[in-house]
């Protein structure tokens, strides 16, 4: 009878312990959330994988100039190559492509619905693959609803 109570006991006393592993072992199977700053009036969201980052700026307000965007993405990847084109692929099937010049894609020289699908992949979240000739890599971030980049 004794021995059924310390069992008992060990089972309360490490079941938070159990449940806490578990929960830390599920939280690092989902998305994660982007880095969201502010620079110079232009609100950043920065995302980083294994093999590369990515830096999304928008300018919603229009900034150094009400007519036009200043709004761009820059992909670096671990090797320091930039590439000339890079597509994102959304697991969903959703993609958009673009020239590069340093690894930047402004949205004023881009294809107005290659941008509209960037920014649609990113805010619905989940997994992104930034892929070039050479190289690729695979965000899988958290869903930014409302984003102000378009």
């Amino acid at each position: 009878m004794l021995n059924q109570h310390k069992t008992e006991f060990t089972n309360l006393l490490y079941r938070p312990l159990h449940i806490a592993l578990f929960l830390g072992a599920a939280s690092s199977a989902v998305a994660a959330e982007w880095e969201i700053g502010l620079s110079r009036g232009l609100e950043t969201y920065a995302a980083t994988a294994n093999h590369g980052a990515v830096l999304l700026v928008c300018d919603p307000d229009r900034v150094y100039n009400p007519n036009v965007s200043h709004a761009y993405f820059l992909s670096r990847f671990d090797d320091d190559q930039f590439p000339q084109q890079v597509v994102l692929l959304a697991a969903t099937g959703e993609q958009a492509a673009f020239s590069v010049q340093d690894g930047i894609a402004t949205q004023r020289d881009a294809d107005p619905a290659e941008w509209a699908q960037l920014i649609d992949m990113i805010e619905a979240g989940g997994q992104i693959a930034v892929v070039t000739a050479r190289d690729a890599f695979t965000l899988d971030q958290d869903a930014l609803p409302g984003l102000r980049c378009r």
